[in-house]
């Protein structure tokens, strides 16, 4: 099935001008926001432009909303009525990542042309993520526009390097815990995968998946000396032995697998449409080693119940196969669970490896923390996209990839990771930080529908 097949209510809010909202994104995707690690390289002016572009295009939102600028990051805040709400944020990130030298050619409309030609807007950035971010800005204007008061207080915010460094939304997320401002929920971009349910016992289903957190990332390097020499004495063993022996003995003792909160929930959602045998009865009895085997047994789903290691670099070997290589070095890149942390994981890392054998933490970064998929934020949520979404079973999962969100982590319990532009498997794939990145018309706007859907219901109509 083609995503597209699953849009339902797409005549809502029909004052909405779908043609200007195009024409907005077209702009957006002119503007060379590209983000380097080498600032020096960054074109600050296109931000500039950007930004000066967004005040004349939304005016309804930075009239009536207080808008800071951290660096180049934009924090507006809309004020609600009722104090007593905590504030809702929607975010996105105005930096897109570079157009591979050489590549442009190979575009079928250029990378910051903004071309609106077969029903598809086309641009670095229409998919990653300028969309959300004009699609979030279309929402809260057409709502203000329209007269509506806001109930709650809201926050829109724009990072500046999301692709690269994200210090702009540290910096934003230190300036609201500084403020004591505790958010309701936050929503940021990602996830929004569609899929059969088979693997979870239930064909024919079809999931979407929501982002509730993110895993954690670890570079482990091995390093280990040996003297080396003539192969035909290998009696002590050789450097690059003994770092095969560590790092097998590694990749056959993980951590222990767990069940997650989220993967609960997805059960739990899932078990009215289950029709394998097995998983039904393993449900029933919450057989938990039988879910993990489960779980552990498939591809699409080991990653959820389990840290995951790849061995993914190797240097030191002998020019010539009969020398024994003296210092050798590999690293394994770690996927944590939020059951997990860098130390635990080197710690028990240390148990198994060969004591010649040093370990060492190359990049560490802890899994965040699971949101809370019983409070507020998500009881919206999921309603407003099964409106939008008909035949769809929403289940939260952990994010594929990292994001701005977890920095605000540190205000709020409820940080989701969803774009509601549900675009077509085929084309997202290709162009997200590749070649033709572009998004069809049909895609862009039935997300907007989702956002102003979500936030007249959370900061309009601000039922708790």
């Amino acid at each position: 099935m083609r995503n597209s097949d699953f849009f339902n209510h797409e005549t809502d809010y029909p004052e909405l001008d779908g043609e200007r909202a195009v024409e907005h994104l077209r702009q957006m995707l002119r503007f060379e926001t590209t983000s380097y690690v080498d600032t020096s390289r960054i074109r600050y002016e296109e931000f500039d432009r950007m930004q000066a572009f967004l005040r004349e295009a939304y005016p309804c939102v930075f009239r009536r909303g207080e808008v800071e600028r951290i660096g180049y990051s934009l924090l507006v805040r809309i004020p609600g009525t009722d104090p007593a709400l905590r504030p809702a944020l929607f975010m996105a990130h105005q930096d897109v990542v570079p157009v591979v030298p050489g590549t442009e050619k190979n575009w079928t409309h250029g990378p910051f042309s903004g071309d609106l030609a077969d029903g598809m807007v086309w641009g670095r950035g229409a998919m990653d993520i300028k969309e959300m971010l004009t699609g979030i800005l279309e929402s809260a204007e057409y709502l203000l526009a329209s007269g509506r008061q806001f109930r709650r207080t809201t926050y829109l915010f724009f990072s500046e390097d999301e692709e690269t460094c994200s210090t702009g939304v540290r910096a934003a997320a230190a300036l609201l815990k500084e403020r004591g401002v505790e958010l309701e929920f936050v929503l940021d971009e990602s996830s929004g995968d569609i899929m059969d349910a088979a693997d979870y016992g239930a064909p024919g289903t079809y999931v979407c998946t929501v982002g509730t957190y993110e895993k954690g990332y670890v570079d482990m390097k091995l390093s280990v000396h040996a003297p080396g020499g003539h192969s035909s004495n290998p009696f002590h063993g050789t450097s690059l032995g003994i770092l095969s022996q560590s790092i097998a003995a590694i990749l056959e003792h993980m951590p222990q697998a767990h069940i997650s909160g989220s993967v609960r929930e997805t059960l739990r959602r899932l078990r009215p449409v289950m029709t394998d045998p097995e998983m039904m009865d393993l449900v029933d009895r919450q057989d938990e080693p039988g879910l993990l085997r489960w779980f552990l047994g498939r591809e699409n789903l080991y990653h959820l119940v389990t840290t995951t290691a790849a061995p993914t670099m190797i240097k030191g070997g002998s020019a010539a196969g009969n020398v024994m290589p003296q210092d050798m070095e590999a690293v394994i890149n770690f996927r944590l669970t939020p059951y997990d942390t860098p130390q635990s994981l080197l710690e028990h890392c240390r148990k198994l490896v060969d004591s010649r054998v040093e370990l060492t933490l190359v990049q560490q970064i802890g899994a965040s923390r699971p949101s809370d998929t019983d409070g507020y934020g998500y009881r919206m949520l999921i309603p407003v996209l099964e409106h939008y979404f008909d035949r769809l079973v929403f289940i939260p999962v952990q994010n594929r990839g990292a994001t701005d969100a977890r920095h605000f982590e540190s205000v709020c319990r409820s940080v989701f990771r969803f774009g509601p532009f549900l675009e077509e498997e085929a084309i997202s794939g290709e162009g997200i930080h590749g070649t033709n990145e572009r998004i069809s018309v049909r895609a862009y706007l039935q997300g907007i529908r989702v956002l102003t859907g979500l936030m007249e219901k959370t900061c309009i109509e601000a039922v708790n």
